[in-house]
């Protein structure tokens, strides 16, 4: 078989991961000799899939193992194709990036190879499965390294490489051990030793007296911690291996204006314009908060109504995303840390270069902070690469070895260990005091901001003109006792003035329309999460937590609905029997901890109950007394009356909520579920609960 010319990369990204990784692929395909191009799926028309004869897919998946958002017109494009033979010419590999935590570990690119192959494709390297929730890097470096031995095999090489192609390695052949003593170069750093003091008020004394009333209130509050690092295993003479190469320079900030203020246009909340959304923006008004849980439960729980105006189209299961901006203290603190000058910050910028990210294509006239702001994220897991990029800024030897060595083979345990640690990207600058990165090389590096999304809890045929939503405010503390705070649901909180918990029932706090503006934009659903058209059908809603927040919208919209349809009145003997015949039964299930503190949406639920919208509601609680219960639990005692209603009367089943643990769980139960009542092995009731994910009659809306 002849070597092909070129290759095709098609990359699907949600959250930057597999765009770096493609590009980056590209890139060094290219310095190895061989050409090629490097193509975002939803632009396949650029790359002519009818004539390649080397393809390497790489995607992520999103939700419930749904497409990105850029490889979503791709796919619907490509699984129409009928032609048997349409990549008969091809051969392919594959590189899926995922999380086992859903069920649909890696569902976008499975499906990617299972049609591929149908259509006549050949496989010349293995596919690989990386794993978010272990860390990318444990697949994505040795499916790599197997990618640069097969291309050989399929694809022409122009400009071979010359010398070795061995791993890149390097000796630790120098360890800076400097003393603890008061004039080490570290203790200058910190502190005046105290045997120095004594000179500070001599006249004409050259040594400068710290000024401790200076130093920055904000970096009083928002100071980076020190990251825990074993180091015991590093030791002088250790080769370290499987060091990746440093990452590409794709961005030049060149300077156009010192002056911020020179005709720029800003959007709302002063987001830059080169934040791009999937639909327009939308400038939301806050006006009405409320607290749903007591200051003594496990999370805090908000809700939040949002005057989003009349020229919006919405369905109770859609989601809406919010652009919110990263921690202001923890940029003004890197700012700091990455001693940028006044002067930098007040100018005005653009962006050059070739392979320039996607989430950076449009951004002319921007500012370093508006970049550290809205275009990076510096809380994320860290990226090998971006330690293997600090390292060649880091002065100090024993700092740069250590990065060295977080980076290699021998150090893989110590990079899962930061990992762990959820350190920021000041948290890893203050480990490495000596690296000096130039912003440009981190926004080569670092992902993209992204914005957070949320599911819409109310019906438009109820509150037209508004949008509601309940999330839990994100703060945790680390394996190392740091805290931690999640980056949109602690601003909302803090840009609503951090009100008080609920004491007894949830108490509404308003505000006038435009005093608390929110940047979102609409995400419609593509998994079809939203009430089925026939109202007739049955519903099983499973939503513990939050999960129920979508729910209340899916039930005011048949409260109105039905309410509606009683206004029009009926034509038989009995019309309003007839009329109640044409709305199905609704079960619900939903879990919470305790009675008292975190029962969401209490009055609403069993006001629903009294309306006769819910038919069922089955309430699991785990904290009120010994025995826990979850909803899983209720769904495997109420087991043969739940076959009746989705088997035998075609009930939809919709679960939102963890995709760890409960959506396992309810999964386990559907299973027994046919394997008691409908004669199956746990294999064929699995395959069917497949089927029926495909036939849009069991839906999941699931977060990790």
């Amino acid at each position: 078989m002849s070597l092909a010319p070129s290759y095709v990369i098609l990359w699907g990204s949600q959250t930057g991961n597999a765009e770096w990784i493609a590009k980056s692929i590209h890139l060094e395909a290219k310095q190895r000799g061989y050409r090629g191009v490097c193509v975002v799926m939803n632009e396949w028309e650029k790359a002519d899939l009818k004539t390649a004869k080397v393809i390497i897919f790489i995607s992520s998946s999103t939700g419930d193992g749904e497409p990105p958002d850029n490889a979503v017109k791709f796919w619907e494009f490509f699984r129409r194709i009928r032609q048997p033979d349409y990549l008969s010419h091809a051969s392919m590999t594959l590189l899926g990036l995922g999380d086992s935590n859903y069920s649909q570990f890696n569902n976008t690119i499975e499906r990617v190879e299972k049609k591929a192959l149908e259509l006549g494709a050949t496989l010349f390297c293995e596919k690989g499965l990386a794993d978010d929730s272990v860390g990318l890097e444990s697949i994505v470096d040795p499916w790599t390294k197997q990618l640069w031995k097969a291309l050989p095999n399929v694809l022409q090489n122009f400009e071979p490489l010359t010398g070795s192609e061995e791993e890149i390695g390097i000796v630790i052949s120098k360890m800076s051990l400097e003393d603890s003593g008061p004039y080490s170069m570290r203790a200058r750093k910190a502190r005046l030793p105290e045997e120095v003091k004594k000179y500070l008020d001599l006249s004409n004394s050259t040594i400068v007296k710290p000024d401790t009333n200076s130093e920055d209130k904000k970096l009083k509050i928002f100071k980076g911690h020190t990251l825990s690092i074993d180091l015991s295993g590093l030791k002088p003479g250790l080769a370290l291996t499987a060091i990746p190469k440093v990452p590409a320079s794709t961005i030049d900030l060149v300077l156009i204006s010192k002056s911020s203020t020179d005709g720029r246009k800003t959007s709302i909340h002063n987001i830059p314009e080169f934040i791009n959304t999937p639909t327009p923006m939308i400038d939301a008004h806050i006006t009405k908060i409320k607290s749903l849980t007591t200051k003594d439960a496990v999370k805090r729980t908000l809700y939040v109504e949002l005057d989003v105006g009349e020229n919006i189209d919405f369905e109770p299961g859609d989601a809406f995303g919010v652009i919110a901006p990263n921690d202001e203290d923890l940029v003004n603190a890197l700012v700091e840390r990455l001693m940028i000058r006044e002067e930098e910050l007040n100018s005005i910028y653009n962006m050059s270069g070739k392979n320039i990210p996607s989430h950076f294509q449009s951004a002319k006239s921007v500012t370093i902070v508006e970049l550290l702001t809205f275009g990076i994220d510096i809380t994320s897991t860290p990226r090998k690469a971006l330690f293997r990029m600090l390292a060649e800024y880091t002065k100090d030897t024993q700092e740069k070895n250590t990065l060295m060595y977080i980076c290699s083979k021998q150090g893989l345990a110590q990079f899962n260990a930061i990992r762990e640690q959820s350190p920021t990207l000041l948290d890893i600058l203050t480990t490495f005091p000596s690296c000096q990165p130039p912003i440009s090389r981190l926004l080569d590096v670092l992902p993209p901001h992204m914005p957070r999304y949320y599911s819409v809890s109310n019906s438009a045929l109820k509150y037209k003109d508004k949008l509601s939503f309940a999330f839990n405010v994100v703060n945790y503390t680390t394996p190392k006792a740091i805290e931690r705070r999640g980056m949109a649901t602690s601003w909302i909180d803090k840009l609503t003035g951090l009100i008080p918990a609920r004491v007894i029932k949830p108490v509404s706090i308003e505000f006038p329309s435009g005093h608390i503006h929110l940047p979102i934009f609409m995400k419609h659903n593509t998994n079809a999460f939203v009430l089925p058209k026939d109202t007739a059908r049955p519903l099983v809603l499973i939503g513990p937590g939050t999960g129920i927040t979508p729910f209340i919208g899916f039930l005011q919209h048949r409260q109105a609905q039905r309410k509606i349809r009683k206004s029009m009145g009926g034509v038989g003997i009995n019309p309003q029997s007839d009329i109640e015949k044409e709305f199905g039964d609704i079960w619900v299930y939903y879990g919470f901890r305790e009675t008292t503190k975190d029962f969401l949406f209490e009055e609403e639920l069993n006001a629903f109950v009294k309306d006769g919208i819910i038919k069922k509601l089955a309430l699991a609680v785990s904290r009120d007394n010994a025995n826990k219960v979850y909803v899983q639990d209720l769904l495997k005692r109420d087991t043969s009356s739940l076959y009746e209603l989705i088997v035998k009367r075609n009930a939809a089943i919709y679960v939102c909520g963890d995709a760890k643990g409960m959506a396992k769980g309810v999964n386990d139960a559907l299973v027994d579920m046919l394997c008691e009542n409908h004669g199956m092995d746990k294999l064929e009731a699995s395959k069917l609960l497949i089927q029926w994910m495909s036939e849009r009659k069991y839906l999941r809306d699931l977060w990790a």
